[in-house]
């Protein structure tokens, strides 16, 4: 427990967690508009001052079938884009939230995702455990499910919903110490929901609603303590590296001049990103996704969502890429010409990877779906159905997990201002004469382009703010 006393002397633990004293009281907003589209919070200014620890609490979905929550985001898969602003003004904000949480997620121990983050947002965690059947477990086992509303309350049980911090999500309120409603006096918070139920939900069909939210804000009681962290956040900028995105569309490979059965085809783009020109960039993360949604699964034909579905990255056969800024190359040769050279990219720019066996591999080989087959290698993850359950033919046939090739980032570390950025990608198709029925990996995708921009937020007086880039 923090008295008035602790927390005036331990400042920079104000905004880095929850603390419940006599000087901070908890208030539990409701939106003031709800739909199945859209959400809006707004904090009333006559609460004071907020601790920058805000919470959505009771996110998540009503189906009208009991359905595991979507891999790598749990109920923040229901999050398109969501935006922090005063009045009309942006303070920060976030597009495509749920698939760069999902990336985010990667990064968790085994312990943080098991015992904190499945309970809290169930399913927000990955993790890895190896079983008597040399498969892997993924997630870990503890996943939370989205239910229909009206059977689950009428057993006497609820509809699982969990949490979502906005620290996480706002890099902006993770460098404040407070925000004070006589400094921002037209605060909100705004959501966009996700449309595309396989990006929610892991089995298709079940038409996810949400639920409606309430925002969770600690409230500062203590008057001097404020003018204290006023004083400070006027006196000194306030640097964050906020979250932006570009997104470029690739076409599907040629077919043209195909000869014979597995001709291998190139397809080598410059590819100009104009979402970034004039700002200092810190780090890159390149999402890669179909635009063929009907691959991940989730729509008749294919109820079950494959592994990560749109919010993962998929793996492509024989990529390369770098990055040209400002003129240049950012890597020597030709860059990151195999797929462990952009895992090891990304590890080395954004942290250690909580990873499990092939993540960022197009394939594994010796599981093929034309006879049944039991050679799995080991460390291979789950198939439905199982390696070691093949059945004789047709789609019972146990073939390579979805979960393979969906971790296939590519990271790149910048730490400059863009003028002009392009980035250099080639991949290969492989035909087959006949055609398959399935298409592959030489279908249309689009590249998805995250990269930490670093902002200035500027305060000089009641109402009087300012963010600009650096």
């Amino acid at each position: 427990m923090f008295t008035k006393k602790d927390l005036k002397k331990n400042l920079v633990l104000v905004h880095k967690m929850s603390i419940y004293s006599t000087s901070v009281s908890t208030s539990i907003i409701d939106p003031v508009f709800s739909s199945s589209r859209r959400c809006e919070f707004r904090l009333p200014d006559r609460e004071g001052a907020y601790m920058s620890n805000l919470r959505i609490g009771n996110v998540g979905v009503t189906t009208t079938a009991i359905a595991p929550y979507a891999l790598g985001c749990g109920v923040a898969s229901v999050i398109k884009r969501i935006q922090l602003m005063d009045g009309n003004e942006e303070l920060d904000s976030l597009r495509e939230a749920n698939a760069w949480l999902t990336f985010k997620s990667f990064f968790r121990p085994n312990s943080e995702a098991g015992s904190i983050k499945i309970p809290e947002q169930g399913g927000a965690g990955r993790g890895a455990r190896s079983g008597t059947k040399m498969e892997i477990a993924v997630p870990l086992p503890a996943q939370k499910f989205a239910a229909d509303a009206a059977t689950t309350l009428a057993s006497g049980e609820e509809v699982f919903t969990g949490y979502v911090d906005l620290r996480v999500i706002f890099p902006l309120l993770d460098q404040m110490s407070h925000l004070n409603t006589k400094m921002f006096p037209n605060l909100r918070v705004v959501i966009e929901y996700e449309t595309d139920q396989a990006r929610i939900i892991r089995v298709g069909g079940n038409a996810p609603v949400p639920t409606t939210p309430v925002l969770l804000a600690d409230i500062i009681m203590d008057d001097a303590l404020v003018a204290t962290l006023d004083k400070q956040m006027m006196a000194k900028p306030i640097m964050f590296d906020a979250i932006e995105v570009d997104r470029i569309g690739v076409a599907e490979i040629p077919t043209t001049n195909v000869v014979g059965t597995g001709a291998l085809v190139n397809q080598s783009l410059v590819l100009q990103s104009k979402g970034f020109l004039g700002k200092y960039i810190k780090r890159i993360c390149i999402q890669k996704s179909s635009q063929d949604k009907g691959r991940y699964g989730g729509v008749a034909t294919d109820l079950n969502v494959k592994g990560f579905g749109a919010n993962g990255s998929l793996a492509m056969h024989l990529e390369e890429a770098n990055l040209r800024i400002n003129g240049r190359n950012l890597l020597g040769g030709q860059g990151y010409v195999t797929a462990a050279q952009m895992a090891m990219g990304v590890a080395d720019v954004w942290g250690e990877v909580n990873s499990f066996p092939y993540a960022a591999l197009e394939s594994v080989g010796g599981d093929l779906a034309a006879a049944p087959c039991k050679n799995g290698p080991a460390g291979l993850p789950p198939t439905l159905p199982s390696l070691l359950e093949a059945g004789t033919g047709g789609i019972d046939v146990a073939r390579q997990s979805a979960l393979v090739g969906q971790q296939a980032y590519i990271g790149f570390r910048v730490d400059e201002r863009a003028d002009n950025l392009q980035l250099q990608y080639q991949r290969s198709g492989r035909f087959q004469i006949p055609a398959p029925a399935a298409p592959g990996t030489n279908t249309a995708m689009d590249l998805t382009l995250y990269a930490e921009v670093t902002k200035i937020l500027t305060v000089r007086g009641p109402g009087e703010w300012a963010v600009s880039y650096a």
